[in-house]
């Protein structure tokens, strides 16, 4: 089974009524819904990469993140595809700054560092139907060597 790590929490309010925690799950979904919403970011996926990729168990329909924490520090990298034709250092800093906005909002919890990896570049989608049909077939040959 995963481990859930739990990131420090500590509230703002003026009584202590309890205890609240936080699992870098939850912040994981946050940062990537925010990076979702970026103008360029590809976040879907066409239906027939979407087929094929549920058949085959790939999970090609979200942004990838992970969050670590060390010493009181949060640190977000998110994982992402860029569509074709946007400023790719443009679309970076505006994950960066909606990541970090969306998580101290929703969580009051600060995050040192956003770091931003752009895993391609996504042009029309039959170049993208081959890869992922390529992929497919790769992933194939691999189960029956």
């Amino acid at each position: 089974m995963a481990k859930i790590t739990e990131v420090p929490f500590e509230t703002q309010a003026k009584e202590n009524l309890g205890e609240i925690k936080i699992t870098t799950g939850v912040l994981e979904s946050i940062a990537a819904q925010a990076a979702s919403e970026i103008e360029g970011v590809a976040s879907k996926v066409t239906g027939f990469q979407k087929e094929v990729g549920n058949f085959l168990g790939m999970d090609r329909d979200r942004i990838n993140t992970k969050i670590k924490t060390e010493n009181n520090s949060i640190v977000v990298d998110v994982e992402i595809r860029v569509l074709y034709g946007y400023s790719v250092p443009e679309i970076a800093i505006a994950i960066q700054d909606k990541v970090k906005e969306q998580i101290l909002f929703m969580t009051d919890l600060a995050v040192t560092e956003v770091n931003v990896h752009v895993m391609s570049v996504e042009t029309e989608t039959t170049e993208s139907d081959a890869s992922i049909v390529e992929e497919a077939f790769e992933t194939i040959g691999e189960a029956f060597e």
